[in-house]
């Protein structure tokens, strides 16, 4: 009897200490034979971590060792801290920094947070995420290193890459036992608490270690030191792509392709604590030194993983730390495009007009006059001497950037434009290309001999149209039809006017879905002149999760393709980096002699790497001596020298490609003679204000017989003259031809109607 009463005990005994074990906290009957005693003969020390996280004069390391038979295992990493932490502490605080590490956790629980699983990055690829039970539809990524579950499935999440360290468990895998040791510590001891209870000594030591189907696994004595994590911090050697980003679940983010091929994802949340764009980010472009992301909405109210930005969004164009965020962008309503007009003012182009942005105090401000009222505002581009507005139903606006004011409308329907590498200007319709000319404005239309170009204003994104730096050429996406993109993209040659409607073929068209182009989809690098275009799968839904990025050479063949972490991406517009400032030419003279008129071509002594050089604003910024000399850039972007009388002047010219600007000093000598016949009617007659809404005046010494205006297809337009001003306020908007007849000469001069 005493036997059995003994042996009963025993028993007992044994079901209530099995019934003790506890796992970061939580009591587990189902555990058995557990080892609470774990010695390593490790000779790491502290001076042995080369990864530091954290500030202060406290230090803990931090192990993970996934017992998965992938090298290294058992890493280590440091931390720093002053007063009070945590395990839990240690492990975010890591998490967040090292962007290769990324963790599991059930937040919130009656014993702290519980770690379900952990992972590295180990092959460098950046493909941090997890699928939860198989459903590859939805994959999960990590947000400052973790993910979330709201219970103990731990054991349903496998990693998206197969080849990085991944482990994950409760009651089937396996499950992470946690093992410290402080500094009177003889042995690693297992861990009755979890990491929120944790309370971490200087000098102590911290080892996850996944016990895999429930079995032991000793601590390894061999430990390797993690590399620090080097994040990326200058943007300036590869190229970014803006995306949509998926609606309802995330707001807008930015990938960047690094020149060594890697796909660094949502840099600007990275450097910015998670905090993304709006909802819908359809366009982004640098100008100067800030790169402008512009979202249709100013926030996804169902993104609870990043702070949303705003419809528009300011970052520091080569670090991408943020500068400012608005989330609404005046009467331009919903957001669309951005374009710097110059170093001191940008275009905000909206839902329902266009407003003006100062760039010096970061201010959106008033609508700009005759732009509401034609539906959607669509691509802009600034030439050396306009802006050009694509409308949805208004046709494209003309306008004045001095006095941002509409001078002129080119009327039909449009889905995009551009600049060519010669300076000509070049709009898209659903089957015609349209030359306008850049001072003129005068059209001339090129059919698309078979294809079609059909652009969405239902679901506006930027155009596909695009044009190379290099090559005096433009490129742009065929159409099946309105729902259907084609499979070609097309080359047109500038200087020759010739279709090359089969230039190159879009990648991945066998099969039941194929590869489709999405957002702008197609844009040239313009340093390398290659072609880059952006593909998504046909087919809808989770096919939207396949996304590619191919490289074509300015030949048309391809050259590279790189597949992004599966997810709904939706890119939006590749843009490039303004790495370069214009460059004037050493045939550039620093002083010249001017005795009566002389004319120097600046469009043949400015250049920029990355940008056109036909599109380089110029300007006169400042003249010391207007006395003795007339210096003005007319509308060829030449510069006008006209002597006054006799000494010297500095004539410093403002040369702006993209918002990066530099300045010319030119020395003039000048001294007055007799002119020339020619020369004496170039300066004999003047007329201005030049644009003018209302009245022209005509300036000069001799008795004018009779005026003349022409519009520039050349009809005839009577103008009647009184006491020298001409009386122009009935003339549509536009450019027009005014023929002066004295009683010495006949002159001709052109102006803008406004």
């Amino acid at each position: 009897m005493k036997k059995f009463y003994l042996f009963t005990m025993l028993l007992l005994f044994a079901f209530i200490t099995n019934a003790q074990v506890k796992v970061q906290g939580v009591p587990r009957n189902d555990i058995q034979n557990l080892n609470t005693q774990n010695q390593t003969n490790t000779a790491l020390t502290f001076a042995d971590v080369q990864y530091w996280v954290g500030t202060g004069t406290n230090e803990a390391a931090f192990v993970v060792q996934w017992n998965d038979g992938k090298n290294p295992d058992a890493l280590v990493w440091g931390f720093r801290w002053n007063g009070n932490a945590t395990g839990e502490d240690m492990l975010k605080a890591i998490a967040k920094a090292d962007h290769r590490f990324f963790s599991l956790l059930y937040q919130g629980t009656q014993f702290g947070t519980a770690v379900g699983g952990l992972g590295f990055d180990l092959n460098g690829v950046n493909s941090n995420g997890l699928y939860n039970s198989g459903n590859l539809t939805y994959p999960l990524y990590p947000v400052n290193g973790i993910i979330n579950s709201t219970s103990y499935d731990f054991d349903q999440y496998t990693a998206i890459d197969a080849a990085d360290h991944w482990s994950s468990g409760w009651t089937t895998n396996g499950f992470w036992s946690y093992w410290t040791k402080d500094p009177a510590d003889q042995d690693f001891g297992f861990s009755s608490v979890g990491a929120s209870t944790r309370a971490l000594e200087n000098g102590s030591w911290d080892v996850w270690n996944f016990n895999v189907s429930f079995n032991d696994s000793p601590i390894s004595s061999t430990m390797t030191p993690v590399t620090p994590y080097v994040p990326l911090t200058s943007f300036t050697n590869g190229y970014f792509m803006v995306n949509e980003d998926w609606f309802s679940h995330t707001n807008g983010s930015v990938n960047f392709i690094d020149n060594n091929g890697n796909i660094n994802y949502r840099v600007y949340s990275n450097v910015n604590n998670n905090e993304a764009f709006g909802a819908t980010t359809q366009f982004g472009t640098i100008y100067g030194d800030k790169f402008y992301f512009i979202s249709k909405q100013a926030a996804d109210g169902g993104d609870h993983q990043y702070t949303p930005g705003g419809r528009l969004v300011i970052a520091n164009a080569q670090t991408m730390q943020k500068i400012a965020g608005f989330n609404t962008i005046g009467a331009a309503g919903d957001g669309r495009s951005f374009l710097g007009v110059n170093e001191h003012t940008g275009y905000i182009g909206g839902s329902t007009g266009i407003v003006l942005f100062n760039i010096d105090n970061l201010q959106v401000g008033n609508l700009v006059a005759g732009t509401s009222g034609k539906g959607q505002i669509g691509n802009m581009i600034r030439t050396s001497q306009y802006v050009f507005v694509v409308t949805q139903t208004g046709g494209i606006l003309v306008i004045n950037p001095n006095t941002h004011t509409v001078i002129n409308t080119i009327p039909g329907s449009f889905y995009s434009i551009v600049q060519a590498k010669d300076g000509s200007v070049w709009a898209i319709q659903q089957q015609k290309l349209i030359n306008i000319n850049p001072t003129t404005f005068a059209t001339t239309e090129y059919p698309i001999p078979t294809t079609k170009y059909i652009g969405d204003w239902g679901a506006w994104y930027a155009g596909r149209l695009t044009y190379s730096n290099q090559q005096n050429a433009l490129y742009w996406i065929n159409s099946i039809n309105a729902f259907s993109a084609g499979s070609q993209i097309v080359k047109f040659d500038v200087t020759a006017k010739t279709f090359n409607e089969t230039f190159a073929s879009i990648p991945g068209q066998g099969g039941t879905f194929r590869q489709i182009p999405y957002g702008a989809a197609l844009r040239i690098n313009p340093v390398t002149d290659e072609l880059i275009l952006n593909t998504t799968e046909s087919g809808g839904l989770a096919h939207f999760q396949k996304n590619w990025i191919h490289t074509f050479s300015n030949t048309g063949t391809l050259t590279n393709t790189k597949t992004l972490n599966d997810y709904y991406w939706f890119p939006s517009v590749a843009v490039f980096p303004d790495a370069n400032a214009p460059v004037v030419s050493n045939t550039f003279p620093s002083q010249v002699s001017v005795n009566t008129v002389t004319t120097i071509d600046l469009k043949t002594v400015i250049s920029d790497e990355d940008n056109l050089s036909s599109a380089i604003v110029k300007s006169i910024k400042s003249n010391s001596n207007t006395a003795i000399l007339s210096a003005v850039i007319n509308l060829n972007d030449e510069l006008v020298l006209t002597s006054q009388g006799t000494g010297t002047a500095d004539i410093v010219l403002s040369f702006n490609s993209n918002g990066k600007v530099i300045d010319k000093t030119l020395t003039v000598n000048s001294t007055t003679s007799t002119l020339a016949t020619a020369e004496v009617k170039k300066i004999e007659l003047g007329i201005y204000p030049n644009p003018t809404s209302d009245v022209l005046n005509i300036k000069t010494q001799e008795k004018i017989v009779s005026a003349v205006i022409f519009d520039l297809s050349g009809k005839m337009i009577n103008a009647p003259i009184n006491n020298g001003q001409i009386n122009v306020s009935t003339l549509t908007k536009g450019m027009y031809i005014l023929k002066v007849v004295t009683d010495k000469a006949v002159y001709q001069q052109k102006f803008i109607k406004n």
